[in-house]
């Protein structure tokens, strides 16, 4: 891009320029970042000397760099640093001054322990926001309880209408749902109070709820608020046999009629009361669909009828097959273990500026001496001090 471009400043990320402080753990606050990261964002990753938690949520092979750590913490510098000691918090401070922005997911409470909570980053740099992300609120009864997504999961209702939208047993969801949805909603946040800060030069806080984000966020909700119960059963699945499972979308009752109307299948008891009805008109179509030749001509016939469609997949073939190919979803970053793995890239695409993964996750303190040195002007003599008197620490280059 020309420099004299309009876009030029911006051509490296719609967040070029910007200064993160990752203060996060495990998933939420990270991945936060790590979506700002993507976008050009400069993005500081600080972590205890034990490391983050999430390199060893992972199978045993995996751990140490493990797929989720490195999901959400791919392009960052990372910063070792024990925040308990009056050295390491004099190093976070110093951070809040070059930065503008801060993310943390600890129990609330947490930050203000650590000296470094809101009030503290409000005096040393007062054009900085805080966006903190937690379980149930700093101004909530619950507010001390330990909040990892499983458990949002649970006492948010999801999991309970879940089972009972699929007639199944009350089962854990297998992803971090909760985590993901919360950092979405601390993007979209972090990025409006820091309009209001660069037009003003004044910073907030702006805190969200995991709680809240779920409940905000689930289509069901408000469907729940009915005075009475939704009965529709809807967006019917298909077992067709051989040809595996099918997904529609709509009302089954609309599905049955435009599906028997297409394809003239006759209804099978049209004076049996509606529960049963409704039984053999499902049964009836995955009849249908098991007679049919091929999956591909199941899913030609539908569409031809207008029904939203899809086959049941493996979430591996979701992610190499030929649609994923087709879209670039995955990108090969480095493993730190002399090899790559595939990642998920980031799903926008802008057109004129980049997003997109821009390094390999880092192993724990990797950039003390760049961020000390560079960032905060630090001398060789005080960079040494501090890992003499294990304020700062490092993993080993060949830490796995």
């Amino acid at each position: 891009m020309d420099a004299n471009h309009p876009l030029a400043d911006f051509s490296q990320g719609a967040l070029s320029g910007l200064k993160i402080l990752d203060l996060g753990r495990v998933v939420a606050g990270p991945y936060t970042s790590r979506l700002l990261g993507d976008m050009g964002a400069d993005v500081i990753k600080v972590e205890p000397p034990e490391g983050d938690v999430v390199r060893l949520i992972a199978p045993g092979h995996d751990q140490g760099m493990s797929a989720l750590f490195q999901f959400v913490n791919v392009g960052k510098r990372d910063v070792c640093l024990d925040l308990r000691v009056p050295e390491g918090l004099a190093v976070v401070h110093d951070l809040l001054r070059w930065c503008d922005a801060v993310i943390e997911n600890f129990r609330p409470g947490v930050m203000d322990r650590l000296e470094i909570g809101w009030s503290v980053i409000h005096e040393i740099n007062p054009r900085a926001v805080l966006l903190s992300l937690n379980g149930f609120g700093s101004d909530s009864a619950w507010s001390e309880r330990r909040s990892y997504a499983p458990i949002l999961h649970a006492v948010t209702g999801i999991l309970h209408d879940q089972s009972q939208y699929a007639g199944q047993p009350v089962a854990q969801i297998n992803e971090a749902h909760g985590d993901t949805t919360l950092g979405l909603h601390g993007s979209v946040a972090l990025l409006a109070a820091l309009r209001v800060a660069e037009a003003t030069g004044v910073g907030q806080h702006v805190e969200i709820p995991m709680y809240d984000a779920i409940l905000g966020s689930y289509s069901e909700s408000n469907n729940a608020l009915l005075p009475e119960p939704d009965d529709r059963v809807m967006n019917p699945i298909y077992d067709a046999g051989m040809h595996g499972v099918i997904a529609t979308a709509g009302a089954a009752r609309l599905v049955w009629r435009t599906l028997a109307d297409h394809e003239g299948i006759e209804d099978p008891d049209p004076q049996a009361e509606l529960e049963t009805k409704k039984k053999l008109r499902h049964r009836a179509l995955e009849t249908w669909m098991a007679e049919q030749p091929s999956r591909e001509g199941i899913l030609e016939k539908l569409a031809a009828a207008g029904i939203a469609c899809a086959p049941v997949v493996p979430i591996l073939e979701a992610l190499t097959g030929p649609l994923a190919r087709e879209r670039g979803l995955l990108v090969e970053v480095d493993d730190r273990r002399g090899g790559t793995r595939p990642l998920v890239r980031s799903p926008a695409r802008f057109s004129e500026t980049r997003n997109e993964i821009r390094g390999r996750a880092a192993r724990r303190g990797e950039h003390n001496h760049e961020v000390l040195a560079d960032v905060l002007g630090y001398s060789r003599e005080k960079i040494q001090s501090l890992e003499d008197s294990q304020v700062l620490s490092a993993g080993s280059p060949d830490e796995r």
